[in-house]
């Protein structure tokens, strides 16, 4: 009996930890957090940095991060050569290994997913200095051929066998000593895989002999995650259907084969010592014509760029501005220009206009500018400048029903906008941001649009050599180096008036309007001394118009940033309830209620382009906007009639903790009328929208106002404010016009 009773112990406690297994085993693929270790070799290109604390790229480095979004996956690095990892693989040390061919000896010992990382080409390079080796496989004999110890191996005897070519093959475990090797002379010929070698300006390719998909592998004791493997890479390919091109033009475009000319282009430039570019004006950042007459925008610096990329510099180049797209056009194809610039990549309208695009040189998102409030899911007609051909080509597909009616430039088309003739017309986010800034388009308002457009080289239909010439270039760029060239030519998109001086410089306007408010009233109060009781009038009447004042200055802190209309007074009034909550008078609620209103007053100074920015801010971008505490506190200072008006300003990001800015400071140190504005401050940013994020919800709130007792915020004043909105005092909040004397 006993041991009956031990057996059922025993059965029992395996059954429990059985399922406690699977529940923990669930439970990390449940929260995304499965460790996978991969295999990570160093590989020019396909696979960089290799080592502790190294930083990591590469094809096969992105492809990973790429998966982790999909599956969760955090992964391990193990750092070895290919076929000390390979073993590994195997042994089942790892779980991952990318950049293996199919074999039907492999498939017996790894598994394979569904589909490949990508497609290698075999390539031999040689120096460009031994002439004793051609594209002639007979040139490899007794020549010493360096190559990876992989799968290449076996296509490349397959070949050699092929042509009865008796060379000496020395076998690499890792491409790093294969390529250093063939850099300092040690074998003549590098056989490699098409990303694997880099630029090398002292090789070029004599030939290929073979291709295969490349896949990355699982261990075989690693079913589930062939399985997430699988489901990943189906999910990449039907929702980012472009990814694997998109990296593979990312990272080898800079391969030796890529600066291999090909016929047509070798006899383009034999013939050609001059290359004419036609551009577009009045297009900036992409390009324009400046004051003198010169060409300007991110053309004038691609164009050499590309060239130079090329090993092309000592061609003359040429520019010619055009005003109309037609124009250009029909120049191209008078072949009095070579290139022209921007057209798009539309091919349909690029045969209209006889001319091949170019491979995309910026593929940029377009902007839907319309009248403030105006319904845009009833656009009909559409303004379109009749100069810009791309404009309407673009406006033409995404709103093939609507009626375009063309104006002579894009001014007079959001002219048309801002005056009601049409309702909306488009332009391009590389320049709307800049253009609508202009406070005489206060009243347009701009959304994107969901077809992009790329942004090429046009050459005429027939010019194959500079067609392929210009491609190769574009491959050369970074996309992220283009667009950061089009932020150094958007400043001219954007005329600072005086109206936009006084905007932003409002700070000095409101010191000098204080100051002198402050003199004057001081003065008045002075000269009725003698009179007590109409002084108290006088003295009534002039903080009537004082409170006027500090709510007009309020709603000019709340148009500085359209966002956040309507905060100052919402906080002011949040505040002045919390203070009477806790026991304060009504004339003491008063004075919070008007300290709170220039709390953020220090944001006048800080730039717009920060203030209105759409995304979160970068850690400078935050570090700039974390100094108005002490702007606001500079500026208010000024006013010595009511010394306390400052503390709200240059106190209200303070923590209870201590753990705040700007000056650090904790608990009682921090004005009570502070601690009062700082949590009436950071209830309505959470239940306000922001550009960035949705507003949240009430109880979301609140629980963030508990949560922050005692660290953030005065634990009584938290606990105080949370009672406000349970008892419904916060429901509806309104400006007030109390005129009570409070200094």
């Amino acid at each position: 009996m006993k041991k009956r009773w031990l057996s059922l112990v025993l059965i029992y406690s395996l059954l429990i930890g059985t399922i406690v297994g699977v529940f923990l085993s669930e439970k990390v693929r449940a929260d995304n957090s499965k460790v996978v270790y991969v295999g990570y070799y160093e590989n020019e290109i396909f696979q960089e940095g290799a080592r502790d604390g190294a930083v990591k790229t590469g094809y096969a480095y992105e492809y990973y991060r790429k998966l982790s979004e999909y599956t969760g996956w955090k992964y391990e690095y193990v750092y070895g050569t290919y076929n000390e990892l390979y073993e590994q693989l195997l042994d089942g040390e790892i779980d991952l290994l990318a950049g293996l061919a199919k074999t039907p000896e492999r498939e017996e010992l790894i598994s394979y997913p569904a589909m490949p990382m990508g497609t290698e080409i075999y390539h031999l390079i040689k120096h460009t200095y031994d002439t004793d080796v051609t594209n002639d496989p007979t040139s490899f004999s007794n020549k010493k051929i360096g190559i990876l110890n992989s799968a290449i191996i076996d296509v490349f005897y397959n070949y050699v066998l092929e042509y009865d070519v008796d060379c000496n093959v020395i076998k690499y475990d890792d491409y790093e000593s294969l390529l250093h090797d063939f850099d300092n002379g040690g074998i003549d010929i590098a056989a490699v895989e098409g990303s694997g070698t880099y630029s090398r300006t002292n090789s070029e390719v004599v030939g290929t002999f073979g291709s295969s998909d490349f896949y990355l592998c699982v261990n075989k004791d690693r079913p589930d995650l062939l399985e997430e493997l699988d489901n990943a890479q189906t999910s990449i390919t039907n929702q980012e259907p472009n990814f694997i091109s998109n990296l593979k033009n990312k990272y080898y475009q800079g391969s030796v084969t890529s600066l291999s000319f090909s016929s047509s282009e070798k006899e383009w430039i034999e013939n050609n010592d001059k290359l004419v570019v036609g551009y577009l004006e009045n297009l900036l950042p992409l390009s324009d014509t400046d004051s003198n007459g010169n060409v300007t925008g991110i053309i004038k610096d691609i164009i050499p760029q590309i060239l130079s990329n090329l090993s092309l510099s000592d061609i003359d180049v040429s520019y010619v501005g055009y005003a109309s797209y037609e124009d250009m056009m029909q120049d191209i194809s008078n072949e009095k220009i070579d290139i022209a610039f921007p057209v798009n990549d539309s091919l349909f309208y690029s045969e209209i206009n006889e001319i091949y695009p170019s491979n995309s040189l910026l593929s940029v998102s377009n902007e839907l500018v319309f009248k403030k409030n105006k319904d845009t899911s009833k656009v009909h007609t559409l303004a379109v400048n009749r100069n810009n051909g791309m404009q309407y080509y673009y406006t033409k597909s995404s709103y093939p029903n609507a009626e375009i009616i063309y104006y002579p430039d894009i001014e007079s088309c959001l002219k048309a906008v801002k005056n009601g003739q049409v309702d909306a017309t488009v332009l391009s986010s590389l320049r709307a941001y800049d253009i609508l800034k202009n406070s005489k388009y206060n009243a347009l308002s701009a959304i994107p649009l969901s077809l992009r457009e790329d942004i090429c080289f046009g050459v005429k239909i027939g010019n194959e050599g500079l067609l392929k010439l210009i491609n190769r270039g574009v491959a050369l760029f970074n996309p992220d180096y283009i667009s950061s060239l089009t932020t150094h030519y958007t400043d001219k998109l954007y005329t600072y008036t005086f109206f936009d001086l006084v905007r932003d410089h409002i700070a000095i306007f409101i010191v000098i309007s204080i100051a002198i408010f402050v003199m004057i009233t001081t003065a008045v109060i002075i000269s009725m001394r003698s009179k007590v009781e109409k002084a108290r009038k006088q003295r009534r009447a002039i903080q009537k118009v004082f409170n006027q004042m500090i709510r007009a200055f309020a709603k000019i802190i709340d148009k500085k940033d359209e966002y956040t209309s309507g905060h100052s007074f919402r906080v002011a009034n949040y505040s002045r309830r919390l203070a009477l909550k806790i026991g304060y008078s009504t004339e003491k609620a008063e004075k919070v209620y008007n300290v709170a209103l220039l709390h953020d007053i220090g944001k006048i100074l800080i730039p717009n382009d920060i203030l209105h920015k759409k995304d979160v801010l970068n850690e400078d971008e935050y570090n700039q906007v974390k100094k108005h505490p002490e702007y606001g506190n500079e500026i208010l200072q000024e006013i010595d009639l009511i010394p306390e008006i400052s503390y709200g300003a240059g106190y209200h990001h303070e923590r209870f903790d201590g753990k705040g800015y700007p000056e650090g400071l904790k608990g009682d140190e921090i004005p009570e009328i502070a601690q009062i504005i700082s949590v009436a401050d950071a209830f309505d940013a959470m239940y306000s929208t922001r550009p960035y994020r949705k507003k949240m919800d009430l109880e979301e709130c609140l629980n963030e106002i508990q949560e922050g007792a005692g660290s953030q915020f005065n634990p009584d004043f938290a606990q105080a404010f949370i009672e406000l909105v349970k008892e419904g005092k916060l429901e509806k909040v309104e400006e007030e016009n109390n005129d009570i004397l409070w200094w």
